[in-house]
């Protein structure tokens, strides 16, 4: 009986607990929230990139990509010293090269008055149910709401449910989903994310966090192959850059066949959208400079896609520009594998992207 007791009181306890914490979802905010997202009125109150419509238009492969909630990023303001986030995924946790942290898991960052970021490590577990707590989170002086936070979601994993919980009596306010024109990047396993160790370390979401532009996402592993039926949900967005970076995609594909695609990519835009446009080289392989054939490969690629660009610069197209193997600039330890990035690949990518991109669209460098 008296155990029976204990065990009684111990159950109470955690109720107690659990009772003294309130848990938001962010798709019950009553606007949308998700940002770095396209079709808000479609799809805004879920974790996906691409509007249900678009699953009868598009190959298979790239409709079950477009459910992982790669660069996608909930955006609030909070004063609580503890902030727990739990989540269940419809995938498997990690994949060989890259680690449950990054295929699932969640970052976030907080943001002070100055406009300085911050990282904030969060306890994990993988269970049933993901969770990340934070605890002792110092507070804005600037303000009473708190810091402001991003909260960068998985990569190559796709979001079932999501809940928030902070304590009671302290304040969590989402940010609505921002209205600014965003970059609109279609790409890759390397744009989607492979092989970050979290999600803000994909070299998209570097970028972002640099640029301060909206980014959507729509990389595709495996699946960047400048396709029309993709172009079209592309060209959709309203954006103030389309970056096109889908050459380790189309190995398979002759040097003549990558120059009609580059071509026709850059003409199905431009048919309806005047923004600029810039293409990205093969980043190459961590093993070409032993592997003769692998160099041949990416070499050949990167040839017809500049073939292509200065064709179509000498044909009057405004605003094309390009960003080659040698600005991208890879290290030999900047790869998981033979084609993925590490962080430090990311870091690179994203380093050579941004500053094409602030080249752009005259973004200081200070911003």
């Amino acid at each position: 009986m008296k155990r029976l007791f204990s065990i009684l009181i111990l159950c109470l306890g955690f109720l107690s607990a659990g009772a003294q914490w309130k848990w938001q979802n962010p798709m019950d905010a009553g606007f949308p929230v998700i940002q770095n997202q396209g079709w808000p009125e479609e799809i805004g109150q879920t974790y996906v990139r691409l509007p249900d419509r678009a699953k009868t238009e598009i190959r298979g492969a790239v409709w079950d990509l477009s459910r992982n909630s790669a660069g996608l990023a909930i955006h609030f303001y909070c004063n609580s010293p503890q902030i727990t986030i739990r989540y269940q995924v419809s995938g498997s946790y990690a994949m060989p090269h890259m680690p449950a942290t990054g295929v699932s898991g969640l970052d976030l960052y907080n943001i002070n008055n100055e406009r300085d970021w911050s990282f904030c490590f969060g306890s994990y577990s993988f269970g049933d149910t993901i969770q990340y707590s934070y605890d002792n989170l110092q507070q804005d002086k600037a303000h009473n709401r708190g810091f402001e936070y991003r909260l960068f979601l998985p990569l190559y994993n796709s979001i079932k449910w999501m809940e928030i919980g902070t304590p009671e009596g302290t304040e969590l306010t989402f940010i609505p989903r921002s209205e600014e024109k965003p970059i609109v990047l279609y790409g890759t396993s390397i744009a989607q994310g492979a092989c970050a160790s979290r999600p803000a370390m994909a070299w998209a979401n570097i970028l972002q966090r640099a640029s301060g532009c909206p980014l959507i996402n729509l990389g595709f592993s495996g699946n960047g192959r400048l396709e029309k039926e993709v172009l079209n949900y592309v060209i959709e967005q309203d954006a103030r850059l389309y970056i096109l970076d889908c050459l380790p995609n189309l190995t398979p594909k002759t040097e003549q066949k990558v120059t009609d695609l580059v071509v026709a990519a850059v003409k199905q835009i431009r048919a309806t959208r005047n923004a600029p446009i810039l293409l990205v080289e093969h980043a190459g392989y961590s093993n070409a400079p032993t592997n003769n054939s692998q160099y041949e490969l990416y070499a050949r690629l990167n040839k017809g896609s500049r073939k292509r660009f200065e064709k179509l610069q000498a044909e009057g197209v405004k605003d094309l520009y390009y960003l080659t193997h040698d600005e991208l600039n890879y290290s030999p330890d900047a790869w998981v594998d033979y084609v993925h990035p590490s962080d430090l690949g990311a870091e690179a990518q994203a380093t050579a992207v941004g500053k094409k991109v602030r080249e752009i669209l005259h973004i200081p460098a200070n911003n």
